[in-house]
């Protein structure tokens, strides 16, 4: 990057209200999210699959999160492939959720989270709790049942996230349910209820 580039890319950071940091871990995050969703996207008709360096030639026929496969892959299972998670994931997973509550106060107990609608195998935050291969949803979110749908927020564009300025959208009046009927496949929904199901910030 060029001297009057890097001064411009400062210049917009500070104009959007992020510093340095955010924005580089947002664009770690996602450059990470596009190699996760091309490995899962279908191939055009007639195309031929060719699987990303490093994982198995048949990564999408075995995949243990493929729909109608039930909710049995391990996070070893899911690592296997998404090889990069361990580097640069967000989230800690194969964390029992009492365990985690005894050390901070704004999470919710297991039995609320599971009331809430959250898969937690043996106690645990595991991968399936985030994701299920049943989902139609962008990124597999497993969104609790009756939670309300609403767009995904992008950093820096208000419109997705101020109540002021955010626009009617097809996901109005649709819960988790009733979107898996209503919209296409791989529609982007934000992950908040999913989030406030164990993390108590309302």
């Amino acid at each position: 990057m060029t001297g009057a580039s890097l001064t411009l890319a400062a210049l917009l950071l500070l104009l959007s209200g992020q510093g340095g940091g955010d924005a580089g871990r947002y664009a770690s995050y996602e450059a990470q999210l596009a190699r996760i969703l091309a490995t899962e996207s279908p191939s055009p008709a007639g195309a031929v699959a060719t699987p990303s360096a490093g994982s198995p030639a048949s990564a999408s026929e075995s995949c243990l999160l493929a729909p109608g496969s039930g909710n049995t892959a391990t996070t070893q299972d899911c690592t296997s492939c998404h090889r990069g998670f361990e580097r640069g994931h967000s989230h800690p997973v194969d964390v029992p959720q009492e365990g985690a509550r005894s050390r901070s106060r704004s999470l919710r107990s297991a039995a609320e989270v599971v009331k809430r609608g959250v898969f937690l195998s043996d106690g645990k935050v595991t991968c399936l709790s985030c994701h299920d291969g049943n989902s139609p949803y962008k990124a597999r979110l497993a969104l609790p049942p009756d939670a309300p749908l609403r767009m995904a927020v992008k950093p820096g564009k208000p419109e997705t996230y101020a109540p002021g300025l955010m626009a009617a959208s097809a996901l109005t009046g649709l819960t988790a349910t009733s979107g898996k009927t209503a919209l296409p496949a791989g529609t982007a929904v934000s992950p908040t209820p999913l989030c406030k199901a164990c993390h108590a910030f309302d």
